[in-house]
């Protein structure tokens, strides 16, 4: 059987994408399978395709693509609704593009895979084939104006499919089609790469685009009624969107600074859900919930709203998570609650939730799938007379090999077993003769570049002519990597390098691996091994070598004051009198200095002395520095940083809420703003290092 998908841009992110590419490919173990996207404007996919899927385009608009201003690309498409989403996407030269792909193509079945592909799928493809529907969105949240154009165009199709069951009630009864069979079929989510949580560290987990309807300010109240009983617990929200200023001022509003961070967007998001013990998704509307499915993959219990369709379909309340009442943050914090202060509950609802995901793996669902194709035939079949059914599935003698994809296009996972501990893993074609090891590569920001550093690699043959790439980068390489920033290539004998991608980078081990040093600082060096993903996708590795380091592990504004707390590694220790220094930059340097409250031999505390900063400003904007001085007999500072940690944009992650001031004294400037209050704004800088703005406005 040969299945075609109509996509609107498969080379781009999303929900449809996914869970498309995931059924493709589960299809093309026994079928022959394509997905042809109606528009191209990047030259390769965000998502891995495999070979075994053929994939191409109907209109290309790359830079220089030969279908930039084609004509008719200025026209109104005739097909699409105007109320559709994308609308403003479809032309008059697309609809040609796309009738014509329809009405020539050789596929048994073609599935449109949003309303306005549909249309083209029921009116335009040729008779011998099947057509199928497949709808992403919920039914109610489709314009009604398009729900009109569908009611008079869907009956030409073979059937229609809906992510819930919920949904394909509601399609039944607002826009009924006569004949035409309407089935609840969920994603697929395929089973994660990596281990499932154990579900022991104290990371609540959220992910999803930063839009109103995820609610994400419903979740962020919820944790804050928790953070003062929990302190040690963090809220991590990944995502990207227009909401994202908003939800970090509630952040800096409600003083959880630390406890709640915003992440960013984050690919592939698997391991990310691993690092967390609970997940939770608060949105007041999903049409299935892809995110639920991920984390219960993932082994984490899930706290959800109940809303209309979806999450009840999913989650088994009290077994693998708990349903809450949609759109109140009490019963959010309970369900929080209960998890948070039991590990036990944690590890066997986690241990559910792992087993009852099983039934949305790709291949069962692609079974599914199959079954209506097959239904589909049979139908038509009975009733045109002349139709000839796709060929029945055979089945395979031997195990589905597929060859692997070229070495500039292979991803690396990468994998830290503890500080300055990586596993760095890579399929890719064998190369006969050429050996290809892993290679660093340094990247200088001013200085001179250190020499690459080859890593023994070793290599083992795959069942699929391919081989598997494996390296490990331990602590007693970080001497020659010292503190940095290196490029991951790979290299043979007398070739070229070739930058790699990243792939899975499972740095939960680094989790533990800071827990235990703020409660145990060490007296030794301190080493830290951190991959990271360029915007461009090109792995990156983050090294810190250190003698002596101070670590910031809290900061704390309110009540006039800004209290830090941290911890001092390496060759040293706090000595009485140890200080806390806050320096001026620029040409008007200077510092204040305040003695630290010592907790230990290596463990501090400390209240800025923010009365002096403003009584000594000279300029509307300053930034001060900060850094410990473990000895006040000797002259030696370390700058206080926020470096250690398992994630790269700690700048971004953190956010702290700023200070109002009125200094003792009248400084140089109080003539000029007699009557303002100074803000004073602590933050973490882009290389990690701690710091405060202080803003006369």
């Amino acid at each position: 059987m040969k299945i075609s998908f109509l996509i609107n841009n498969i080379y781009g992110i999303g929900g449809t994408n996914r869970t498309v590419i995931n059924l493709a490919e589960a299809l093309s173990v026994q079928h022959e399978v394509e997905i042809v996207s109606v528009f191209r404007r990047a030259t390769a996919t965000k998502f891995e395709i495999s070979p075994r899927v053929t994939v191409r385009a109907l209109v290309d608009l790359r830079p220089g693509g030969p279908d930039r201003g084609a004509p008719g690309s200025d026209e109104p498409s005739e097909v699409v609704p105007r109320q559709e989403e994308f609308y403003a996407q479809y032309s008059k030269f697309t609809d040609a593009r796309i009738i014509r792909e329809l009405s020539r193509t050789a596929a048994d079945v073609v599935v449109g895979t949003r309303p306005s592909l549909n249309l083209f799928v029921a009116a335009h493809t040729r008779d011998g084939a099947l057509r199928v529907a497949q709808e992403h969105m919920t039914h109610l949240a489709i314009p009604p104006a398009v729900r009109a154009e569908m009611a008079r165009v869907y009956p030409r199709l073979d059937a229609i499919t809906t992510v819930t069951d919920a949904d394909a009630r509601s399609f039944q009864e607002n826009t009924p089609i006569p004949g035409i069979p309407v089935i609840g079929v969920p994603n697929s989510v395929p089973n994660p790469a990596g281990r499932p949580s154990d579900c022991t560290r104290k990371v609540v987990v959220s992910a999803g685009r930063m839009h109103h309807v995820k609610r994400y300010d419903l979740l962020i109240s919820a944790f804050a009624a928790l953070a003062g009983d929990f302190p040690d617990w963090q809220l991590r929200i990944y995502g990207d969107g227009g909401e994202a200023g908003k939800l970090r001022a509630q952040v800096t509003e409600l003083g959880l600074n630390g406890q709640v961070l915003l992440m960013g967007g984050f690919s592939p998001i698997e391991s990310e859900w691993a690092k967390g013990s609970i997940a939770a998704v608060t949105s007041s509307a999903e049409s299935f919930g892809m995110t639920l499915v991920e984390a219960m993959r993932c082994g984490l219990p899930v706290v959800s709203t109940d809303c209309p369709v979806g999450p009840r379909e999913i989650l088994k309340d009290g077994e693998d998570g708990f349903l809450v009442p949609n759109g109140e943050a009490q019963g959010v914090t309970t369900a929080l609650r209960r998890l948070m202060a039991d590990q036990q509950l944690r590890r066997t609802m986690g241990a559910n939730a792992l087993r009852n995901a099983e039934r949305y793996d790709p291949s069962a669902i692609a079974g599914r799938y199959v079954e209506i194709f097959e239904d589909a035939a049979r139908r038509r079949a009975a009733t045109e007379r002349g139709y000839r059914a796709p060929a029945a599935r055979k089945a395979r003698s031997a195990p589905l090999t597929v060859p692997p994809v070229s070495l500039g296009a292979a991803t690396v996972d990468i994998t830290a077993a503890d500080a300055g501990w990586l596993r760095l893993t890579c399929e890719a074609p064998d190369e006969g003769r050429r050996r290809h090891q892993f290679v660093l590569r340094h990247k200088p920001s001013d200085g001179d570049r250190r020499p690459d550093l080859p890593l023994d690699t070793t290599r083992a043959t795959l069942d699929n002519g391919g081989i598997r790439y494996t390296a490990v980068l331990t602590p007693e390489a970080m001497d020659r990597l010292g503190d940095g920033r290196w490029q991951v290539v790979m290299r043979a004998p007398r070739g070229p390098a070739i930058r790699m991608k990243a792939g899975l980078r499972d740095t939960r081990a680094l989790i533990d691996a800071r827990a235990r040093l703020m409660t145990r600082p060490p007296a030794r060096p301190v080493i830290w091994n951190l991959p990271y993903a360029q915007p461009n996708g090109r792995l990156m590795l983050r090294t810190v070598v250190r003698d002596l380091h101070a670590e910031c592990t809290r900061v704390r504004v309110g009540d006039g004051r800004i209290t830090v707390e941290g911890v001092l590694c390496g060759d040293g220790r706090l000595e009485p009198g140890a200080r806390f220094v806050v320096s001026r930059r620029g040409r008007h340097a200077q510092n204040v200095a305040v003695t630290v409250e010592a907790r230990g031999p290596r463990q501090f505390r400390a209240d800025i002395p923010l009365r002096a900063v403003v009584d000594h400003r000279l300029d509307r904007w300053e930034d001060w520095d900060w850094w410990l001085q473990p000895d006040p007999a000797e002259r030696r500072k370390v700058r206080v940083c926020r470096l250690l940690e398992d994630f790269p944009d700690v700048k971004a992650a953190l956010s702290y809420s700023s200070l109002p001031l009125v200094g003792d004294e009248p400084s140089g400037l109080a003539v000029i703003h007699p009557a303002r209050p100074v803000w004073i704004r602590p933050y973490c800088s882009a290389s990690g290092a701690m710091a405060m703005n202080v803003v006369d406005r």
